[in-house]
């Protein structure tokens, strides 16, 4: 998938300015609603790491953004006090988790993933070797499992989590369920290092100036790379889309953000990167992409 670099780098900029997970204050309920559900129904018994096994929106307005991707994606939510779920054609796909802004400080949503780990101490350990902060835990989770809430050396959070039973199978990402999810970073070489380390990636792949997180031939997650400097890097989540054209004019229609349009996007129209009705940015993406004239690439 090839997007602008330049248009991502003044995205990103507005992005570093309001965004920062340090900023928000999590009640204590809504963690204890977030132990009360696995991270899928029907759990392998296997661990497969560094593979992204959930997402979770922290925004200050979930109701606001529950119905922008009831309407969006069609999901289905369930809102159990400051927490809500997400699924997708009955899957469970999401967590929406409502905070507090401390200080006062209005910040823009965020979706912040979560990686299964084989040895979640081992990785924390790891990741404070490699440059890496632990900002929460590790702590027990309930039916979710164990995890902890690092920031990378350049400040993209994300969860590290060990699932309870074990995580969902690898299997084909359906309309409306994840497709990927991206690193944003101007230094691939220390990040790629990063993740590698902590994760357990047999290596990166590059595509172009693309990277990709492979482990015993699996693709895992892609990391871009941004020329322009910032303070804040951050990780991007792709939905999985039918039609991105008609997708991005409903997202106007939500009160959605569309900062590149498929048009704009060197990929021949397949796809766009958008924010939600709180701000958080995701990216969608028609798979296979689909050529001007019709066939597929």
């Amino acid at each position: 998938m090839s997007l602008s670099v330049s248009r991502l780098a003044l995205v990103l900029l507005v992005v570093a300015f309001q965004y920062g997970c340090a900023s928000f204050e999590q009640p204590e309920s809504g963690r204890a609603a977030m132990a009360q559900f696995p991270v899928t129904e029907s759990p392998s018994g296997e661990v497969y790491p560094g593979k992204f096994i959930w997402h979770d929106l922290v925004t200050l307005d979930a109701v606001a953004a529950g119905k922008f991707y009831e309407q969006l994606f069609g999901w289905q939510l369930e809102y159990h006090g400051n927490y809500a779920v997400a699924r997708n054609d009955g899957k469970l796909v999401a967590g929406i988790l409502q905070v507090e802004p401390a200080e006062g400080r209005k910040r823009d949503a965020v979706w912040i993933p979560s990686v299964s780990v084989a040895d979640l101490d081992a990785a924390i350990v790891i990741a404070e070797s490699k440059g890496g902060t632990v900002l929460k835990g590790p702590m027990a989770m309930g039916l979710r499992g164990r995890a902890a809430l690092i920031s990378d050396p350049q400040r993209a959070d994300l969860v590290l989590l060990s699932a309870e039973g074990g995580d969902p199978v690898d299997e084909e990402a359906q309309t409306g369920d994840w497709l990927w999810d991206e690193i944003w970073t101007d230094d691939p070489q220390l990040i790629g290092e990063f993740y590698t380390s902590v994760l357990g990636y047999d290596e990166v792949m590059y595509v172009d100036d693309y990277g990709v997180f492979m482990r015993q031939g699996q693709w895992r997650a892609g990391m871009r790379h941004l020329s322009d400097r910032e303070d804040h890097m951050l990780w991007v989540p792709v939905v999985r889309v039918s039609d991105p054209e008609a997708m991005v004019l409903r997202v106007k229609e939500l009160g959605g953000t569309v900062w590149i349009a498929p048009q704009d996007a060197p990929s021949k129209g397949n796809t766009a990167l958008i924010g939600d009705a709180t701000g958080a940015l995701l990216l969608i993406q028609r798979w296979p992409a689909q050529l001007p004239e019709g066939g597929l690439e």
